[in-house]
């Protein structure tokens, strides 16, 4: 969900715009915005939502390293979801850089939760209570396929990819405030990839030393197994103007193409509170007006989590509770010829004979993570 977006797919920008502080500017001599970096920030981004499978957090601290500022995962956190009307509690489980509950963990409308995060450290964190709003399905699905989707800033264009767009009903009898994102599962082509290794033992084994070992080497997955990827935008609504309305042909998503692969993309519809929208917008501000500091700066980001203990101590991030809906659509890329765009390492398995330590290793296990899974998506043809 979001910091993933907020850190780690969420958001293709850096996180670091979260820790912009923007100088004040006069109103008839304006001078360049100056920035103050902040290291050993700690960002909480977390989720519960009605939808099986989609319930996380992510942990980070901000950090500088080789002079560039980033995130870093926070390792070793015990972390419990609470229901603030029944005390009933949820732990998650620390699994590849996120802390995950079981897939099949959803959340009730009309129920409210927050959430607390004892660090190792020592620190306790909590949030202030959220109440899960009511679902609103999606009615239909499309794509459709364009040749600039989207400014790839790093190659200096435009690069192609597919629109998708929505329709549903709004309700009337209540304002809805919504936050879309997209899971795309592709079949894995390896489950594992070495660079400067080899996989034994359940991890990559340095073979830096190795004057006869090649750059990098790949394994296949030792049974069906899906990759999935998260939208690197934020994409949100509310019905202000369109109170019980039909929403028609709203875009909600762009999947660019990183691959020739057929993608199943799950589009979820989470309703969201107001306070919620509005931390997600402060967000998307950021982000937009980047390129440009003569745009209006956006409205403060502030979230809801608190240090129980120690009322001065800065703290980022935010817990929502949503209700969700989604809908998927299966894309076949098979036919589009436009160039690829992404990063592509071919398959390079060991072979016998090749200069390695034994046993010789073909396959890795497919590790069900936020970023694999075993399960085949139910509408995959």
């Amino acid at each position: 969900f979001l910091i993933n977006q907020l850190i780690k797919r969420t958001l293709k920008k850096s996180f670091i715009y979260f820790l912009l502080i923007f100088s004040i500017f006069s109103c008839i001599d304006p001078i360049p915005p100056e920035f103050n970096y902040q290291s050993d920030l700690v960002v909480i981004d977390g989720l519960a939502s009605t939808i099986p499978g989609t319930t996380f957090v992510n942990i980070k601290k901000t950090i500088l390293e080789f002079g560039r500022y980033s995130t870093q995962f926070i390792s070793g956190c015990n972390v419990t979801l609470i229901n603030s009307d029944t005390k009933e509690k949820v732990s998650f489980v620390e699994v590849e850089s996120n802390y995950l509950v079981s897939n099949d963990f959803r959340i009730s409308p009309g129920s409210r939760w927050e959430m607390e995060v004892l660090m190792p450290n020592g620190k306790r964190y909590r949030s202030e209570s959220e109440l899960v709003p009511n679902e609103v399905p999606i009615d239909k699905i499309s794509e459709k396929f364009t040749k600039e989707l989207i400014f790839e800033e790093s190659l200096g264009k435009y690069i192609a990819g597919h629109e998708i767009s929505i329709d549903f009903e709004d309700p009337e009898e209540e304002q809805n405030f919504y936050y879309f994102q997209y899971r795309g599962f592709e079949k894995e082509i390896y489950c594992k990839l070495c660079n400067r290794g080899i996989y034994r033992s359940g991890e990559c084994v340095s073979q830096i030393n190795n004057p006869l070992a090649k750059e990098y080497y790949t394994y296949l997955c030792d049974q069906s197994c899906w990759k999935i990827n998260y939208n690197e935008e934020i994409s949100l609504f509310e019905d202000e103007f369109t109170n019980g309305k039909s929403i028609s042909n709203l875009l909600v998503g762009r999947v660019p193409l990183y691959s020739n692969q057929d993608i199943l993309v799950e589009i979820l519809q989470l309703n969201i509170s107001q306070n919620a929208h509005k931390y997600f917008k402060s967000i998307k501000d950021i982000v937009d007006n980047n390129s440009g500091f003569n745009a209006p700066l956006p409205s403060a980001l502030i979230g809801n989590f608190y240090n129980i203990d120690d009322s001065e101590d800065p703290i980022l991030g935010r817990f929502t509770a949503a209700a969700g809906r989604s809908n998927s659509i299966l894309i076949k890329r098979g036919g589009i010829n436009e160039r690829i765009e992404g990063e592509y390492k071919s398959p390079q398995p060991e072979l016998l004979g090749d200069p390695l330590p034994n046993p010789i290793t073909y396959v890795a296990p497919c590790v069900e993570s936020r970023y694999q899974t075993k399960i085949k998506p139910l509408t995959w043809e």
